[in-house]
């Protein structure tokens, strides 16, 4: 944590920088104090391409949350995506060794260390070079012939089985990103992946529980997340997003991305069956050439084919994946492509399932500034922080995800 308990969640995105500053404030809400955005010319597609404006960017946005908050800003919570991640699921087993040499009922019981060397066995996995493992999450555990075990600690078998969720990204991005964000004089606490940040704050535990998907709609990627009652099932980071539906705005339009990207806020809409055929707007024209007058209904059409592809695209990806049959309590999504009016109703259209916006959820904000999909990562980047350093958070949960946290960890110090 920064001074006076507070923790800062960095988005680093490809149109913009987010950032958010919180602090514990009572019956597990987080009180926010400072929330900023800095336009971001640094990435693409979720990856940096230039080290010196994304830092810069990241120094703008901090600058803005030391003042609002202050205080110092020295280590951010920073969320990863982009199509240099790849995720995966894996099985671990072992032999709980010795059985017959334990002495007593005790001594027979699978412990910490049993787990904790299932797991190391999980992520032998072979990677190629220039691969790290940024999170390693257990999914769920089968001792002997008994399966759908969350927590084996205390059973009694000859076999432990683990299958979790790896996710993997470039080792030369995440130390880009590190660069980018020492240049703006600030430390790297942790690496989250943004999906699952974004889920942190906004899914409830009854959706989980029940099966849920996540997609976040970026500038620049489109990231998805698969959750069932084990946990984590699936992750995806798409390199496509709200960019290209304004670059169809462009192209078609003869006009600026700039202009584009003015007009797709302000009067877009991804559904045509809602839009309005009598809401008539200007379009500027560009180098001499005339204005033009458009309807919404006309200009809708451009945005609905895009986000139509891109929705079809994500659920490609989780129709191969075998995840569909996961989604019994729908999807939610978050980012800020998800605020074009119309998209519940595509995207209804699309999966055939219930579908809602993903606002956080359990903070205090007396501005209601972060009561938006858009800020879903950086409040989940907050919040996954807070949830995993507490002490409080440590004692209560001595099992496998406390154990995935402290490997993440042993994975910084080793590595960077």
């Amino acid at each position: 944590m920064n001074s006076r308990g507070i923790y800062i969640g960095l988005d680093i995105g490809t149109s913009k920088v987010c950032a958010i500053a919180a602090e514990p404030f009572h019956d597990d809400v987080l009180k926010v104090v400072g929330l900023s955005n800095s336009p971001s010319t640094g990435l693409r597609r979720g990856t940096i391409v230039d080290i010196e404006a994304t830092s810069k960017a990241i120094r703008k946005a901090l600058d803005e949350i030391e003042t609002s908050a202050g205080i110092k800003a020295e280590n951010v919570t920073v969320g990863i995506a982009g199509e240099h991640i790849f995720s995966l699921n894996a099985t671990g087993v072992i032999g709980i060794a010795d059985l017959s040499k334990r002495k007593s009922d005790k001594e027979l019981e699978i412990t910490e260390e049993d787990v904790e060397r299932v797991i190391e066995s999980a992520k032998a996995v072979g990677l190629p070079n220039g691969r790290r493992i940024i999170h390693v999450i257990p999914q769920q555990f089968s001792v002997d012939d008994e399966g759908g075990i969350r927590n084996p600690v205390g059973m009694s078998g000859r076999r432990l089985e683990a299958q979790v969720h790896l996710v993997t990204s470039a080792t030369a991005s995440t130390k880009n990103i590190i660069s980018a964000v020492r240049k703006a004089g600030c430390q790297v606490k942790d690496f989250v992946l943004e999906s699952i940040a974004s889920a942190q704050s906004v899914l409830t535990e009854e959706e989980k529980q029940i099966g849920v998907g996540l997609i976040d709609i970026g500038a620049g990627t489109t990231d998805a997340i698969v959750m069932s009652k084990f946990g984590v099932e699936h992750t995806v980071s798409l390199p496509f997003g709200g960019n290209q539906v304004t670059a169809d705005i462009a192209g078609i339009l003869r006009i600026t991305e700039e202009q584009a990207d003015a007009l797709k806020l302000k009067y877009g809409h991804c559904y045509t069956e809602d839009a309005a055929v009598d809401k008539v707007f200007d379009v500027i024209g560009v180098g001499g050439r005339p204005d033009r007058n458009l309807n919404e209904a006309e200009f809708s059409m451009y945005i609905e084919a895009r986000m139509d592809e891109i929705l079809k695209l994500v659920m490609a990806n989780l129709k191969e994946s075998g995840m569909l049959r996961h989604l019994n309590s729908g999807l939610v999504f978050t980012g800020g492509g998800s605020k074009i009016p119309g998209l519940v109703s595509l995207a209804k259209r699309v999966f055939n399932v219930p579908v809602r916006l993903g606002n956080p959820i359990g903070f205090s904000d007396t501005t209601e500034m972060i009561d938006s999909p858009e800020y879903a990562t950086a409040a989940g980047l907050i919040a996954y922080a807070e949830k995993f350093h507490s002490e409080d958070s440590r004692r209560v949960d001595r099992g496998a995800v406390a154990r995935f946290f402290k490997m993440m960890k042993d994975f910084f110090h080793n590595n960077f």
